[in-house]
């Protein structure tokens, strides 16, 4: 009886919204969300920030160490956003734009340090420890190859050898 109850418990819990985002608003963490996958776009098979779950990196930052780059987004994107309405006057949202179209708007603001912040964080939340909220089931460690050990092994024989 107490599997069942802890199975209900998980489908529970499965079945509730994912956590609001700490340093954006829903509709700004869907234009962030969306520059990131534009930057670090996913095909063939190829994860993107998108699997990775970059979005969730970049508020996290936010909310954390990166706590005072949090104008810099602010500021940013509505920059961003006066570039899309001046590049796309029919669009409604960068998220809502064609992905050519988001890669003509990013050219157009790549110059930024907004552009530059949002570059890195995107490629740091698609590489860094899990544990940071990107890099979702190690997506852009396996795309890498990279295999997290938690111990060294020396190799074969270093210790086999008699001092001089």
């Amino acid at each position: 009886m107490a599997a069942a109850t802890c199975w209900q418990q998980v489908w529970a819990a499965a079945q509730q919204p994912p956590p609001r985002f700490r340093s954006f608003t829903e509709p700004e963490a869907a234009e962030i969300a969306a520059l990131a996958e534009t930057i670090l776009p996913e095909d063939d098979g190829t994860p993107g920030a998108k699997t990775a779950g970059v979005i969730r990196f970049i508020d996290a930052a936010l909310a954390g160490h990166d706590e005072h780059k949090r104008p810099l987004y602010r500021t940013g994107l509505q920059q961003v956003q006066q570039q899309r309405r001046a590049l796309f006057p029919d669009s409604s949202s960068i998220a809502a734009l064609l992905t050519d179209q988001r890669i003509a708007l990013l050219r157009a603001v790549e110059d930024t340090p907004f552009f530059s912040q949002l570059r890195r964080h995107t490629v740091m939340g698609f590489f860094c420890h899990p544990k940071y909220g990107g890099n979702r089931d190690q997506v852009g460690w396996k795309h890498i190859g990279f295999e997290p050990k938690m111990h060294h092994h020396h190799p074969f024989g270093a210790y086999e050898q008699e001092p001089e």
